[in-house]
């Protein structure tokens, strides 16, 4: 009863409550397997790598033969940076359900996380010939995206099959996305345009949460980032470690970016780490009692220094140590001013795009979060209008050290414009950032698979093949 009762509040995302059912029931039986699993799960969510790694290799001990706990182990060794570890647990899954194409699924996004295209091109269709299973269609999501097809050889087929093999409307929302990319790739832009269209409507079905509401949370952003507020940071607080954030709208380049900084000899990342919201948030809000950003007008130079100490503590664990640390979350554009109140030698680079060109990249992309403005056009002009009016509002405070930079220029001329910021943050260009493509970083984001190409211009006006649907579909107002 109890462990239904966590695992609800797990899936609920009520991390608290669901850790407090767990060690309860782990106090009656230290070797509960699903106890440690909860809680291993929910360590990986809060970013506490280190503690997901123990608590997830006892519950793989405990849970020998289930694949979950050996996949999120893997994802916890990722983590750590022990890609070596993550791998020998992957392919022990794999040996473990040698006939489940979910083991294989993981393994080969592994590969594609790390760079190895042909080793995850080979897996995937491997786990595609296991039969139809609920990942099929994200197996089939992933083949289109490597592109590895023409107009003979394609999985036309198979999505259509899956589609009529299910009523999941989740699955069915992947298999859109994944025809509407079949259907670019082979140059049918009136299909493709369709289908993005369908797997939108569908993701937005599956969303409950409604973009309006966070107008007003916006405008308290701005209410309590006053000058005064600002102007009260101590300003001699320095430290061996300098934060990085590359900010901005999804979609505007921010892993292009990051691999290009991770190349130079000065700089490491801790990806698209939500640190600052589920460590230094979390904890003002608990110490004060009000929420973000309610809790700065609360702030005491005590609270500031034990959020500043939380936050560093997560630059330590970014491998390799370098001087400059990054997280590019896009959103902690959000955070910008308590960023600089527990950090004044932060440094911000707003990445910008044309705006019809992250439009049409958020419309034709799977993201796994069911915020409607991934999946609603009218909804992202909402997102991208307070993301505008927030960031006017970080501008006119000189002592934020703010960046500008565009994704067209970059891309145009990726080492004037990298010169140029690296600048800003205090280096100099090393020729390796343009090289990052030849490197095997880890990459999660939906940029993974371009990213192990040089630096080109085909996604700038890609939109532009889909210039009269897009307008149109942008000048409509939204109907559910």
């Amino acid at each position: 009863m109890l462990l239904k009762k966590a695992n609800q509040l797990l899936a609920e995302n009520k991390l608290k409550d669901a850790e407090f059912y767990y060690k309860t029931i782990l106090k009656a039986d230290a070797d509960n397997g699903e106890a440690l699993f909860g809680l291993g799960r929910i360590a990986l969510r809060l970013e506490r790598n280190d503690d997901a790694v123990y608590l997830l290799q006892k519950a793989c001990e405990r849970l020998p033969y289930m694949l979950e706990p050996l996949h999120a182990l893997a994802d916890a060794f990722n983590n750590v940076n022990s890609p070596n570890d993550a791998l020998k647990v992957l392919e022990y899954a794999k040996n473990l359900a040698s006939n489940n194409p979910d083991p294989h699924y993981y393994l080969a996004q592994h590969y594609l996380t790390y760079g190895e295209l042909d080793k995850a091109h080979t897996t995937f269709s491997h786990a595609l010939s296991l039969g139809v299973y609920p990942v099929t269609a994200y197996i089939l999501l992933e083949l289109v995206q490597l592109g590895r097809f023409d107009k003979e050889h394609n999985y036309l087929s198979n999505l259509h099959h899956l589609l009529t093999q299910t009523n999941n409307l989740r699955l069915k929302m992947v298999c859109y996305y994944a025809l509407a990319k079949s259907y670019d790739k082979l140059e049918d832009t009136d299909q493709a345009f369709n289908y993005f269209v369908l797997a939108n409507q569908l993701q937005r079905k599956l969303s409950e949460f409604d973009t309006q509401v966070l107008t007003a949370f916006y405008d308290d952003i701005i209410k309590y980032n006053t000058a005064a507020l600002l102007s009260s940071a101590n300003k001699s607080v320095k430290g061996g470690i300098t934060p990085l954030f590359i900010i901005g709208m999804p979609r505007s380049g921010s892993t292009l970016l990051e691999q290009m900084l991770v190349n130079h000899s000065q700089c490491s990342s801790m990806g698209e780490s939500i640190s600052i919201s589920s460590n230094v948030m979390a904890f003002l809000e608990q110490k004060t009692g009000f929420s973000y950003p309610h809790c700065l007008d609360h702030l005491t130079h005590e609270l500031i220094n034990k959020a500043r100490d939380l936050y560093i503590a997560k630059l330590k664990t970014a491998s390799p140590s370098r001087p400059f640390v990054i997280n590019k979350l896009p959103s902690n554009y959000q955070a910008i001013g308590l960023i600089y109140m527990l950090f004044p030698n932060a440094k911000f680079i707003n990445l910008t795009r044309d705006f019809n060109a992250t439009a049409f990249s958020v419309f034709s992309n799977y993201f796994a979060e069911n915020e409607p403005y991934f999946c609603s056009l009218t909804e992202f002009k909402q997102y991208h209008s307070l993301y505008e009016k927030l960031m006017a509002h970080w501008q006119a405070f000189p002592a934020l050290q703010i960046y500008n930079l565009s994704y067209e220029q970059l891309v145009t001329d990726p080492k004037g414009q990298l010169t140029a910021l690296l600048r800003f943050i205090g280096c100099s260009f090393e020729e390796n950032c343009l090289a990052f493509y030849k490197q095997k970083i880890a990459v999660t984001t939906l940029s993974k698979h371009a990213i192990r190409e040089p630096v080109n211009l085909h996604n700038v006006d890609k939109w532009q093949r889909y210039k009269t649907p897009l307008l149109k579909l942008l000048a409509q107002s939204q109907t559910n």
